[in-house]
């Protein structure tokens, strides 16, 4: 399983706590989930009296996620989305990203999120805008020891497949000429190898595994 759930972190600041803020976030929870998975640290603007989502970007821009003017307290008076790409101290960086108001280019999906998170995505992704994220490897053992006791062992996390090709390496040659472990199965894949072992009525398999995503 992987440990580290590739979403971006939540906010921490004191609007948290704020009854209005938790309002926000709670009814638009699926849309900022989207967000987070993408992965885009996301927030609720409720200052200067506007009702918001705003999502940061890698240059220090960010979207803002708004519908008819303001989010409406409740989703069910939302008349669509209206999300554009903005920075604070660069004004002339305005770029309309997604619309599905009733005048909108998108406005055939209405308050739909699935529609709105896929152009969000495309766009982050086309200009590199997303969190940096990092492919997780290890390796693994598992088996039977002595008296039916299950065996599980994980070495640390590899941000490269070929690192953990090198410690499996490690593990299976220390098993077989310090351990007294005797191969019995090996794949011919070097690139996702496996290999079971056995030792006085003990076995194991010891593998690379693939444990996901992480932000990097």
């Amino acid at each position: 399983m992987n440990e580290y759930p590739l979403i971006a972190p939540p906010p921490r600041h004191r609007n948290i706590t704020d009854q209005l803020w938790r309002r926000l976030w709670d009814a638009y929870e699926p849309l900022i989930t989207g967000l987070r998975r993408l992965p885009l640290p996301t927030d609720v603007e409720i200052t200067g009296g506007e009702f918001g989502i705003t999502a940061e970007l890698t240059d220090e821009s960010h979207l803002w996620i708004a519908s008819v003017g303001d989010l409406p307290l409740d989703p069910a008076e939302l008349k669509g989305f209206h999300a554009r790409r903005a920075h604070a101290a660069t004004p002339t960086v305005d770029e309309l990203i997604y619309n599905s108001t009733p005048d909108g280019a998108q406005a055939e999906h209405g308050n739909n999120v699935v529609p709105l998170l896929a152009a969000i995505s495309a766009f982050v992704t086309e200009h590199h805008l997303a969190l940096p994220v990092i492919d997780l490897f290890s390796v693994q053992t598992l088996g039977v020891k002595s008296k039916h006791r299950a065996l599980s062992m994980q070495t640390r996390h590899h941000s490269s497949r070929e690192e953990a090709v090198k410690e499996y390496g490690r593990i299976t040659h220390g098993a077989e000429h310090e351990g007294g472990w005797r191969l019995v199965y090996t794949s011919n894949d070097t690139t996702w190898p496996v290999s079971v072992w056995d030792a006085n009525g003990e076995v194991i398999t010891v593998f690379v595994a693939d444990e996901g995503q992480a932000l990097a």
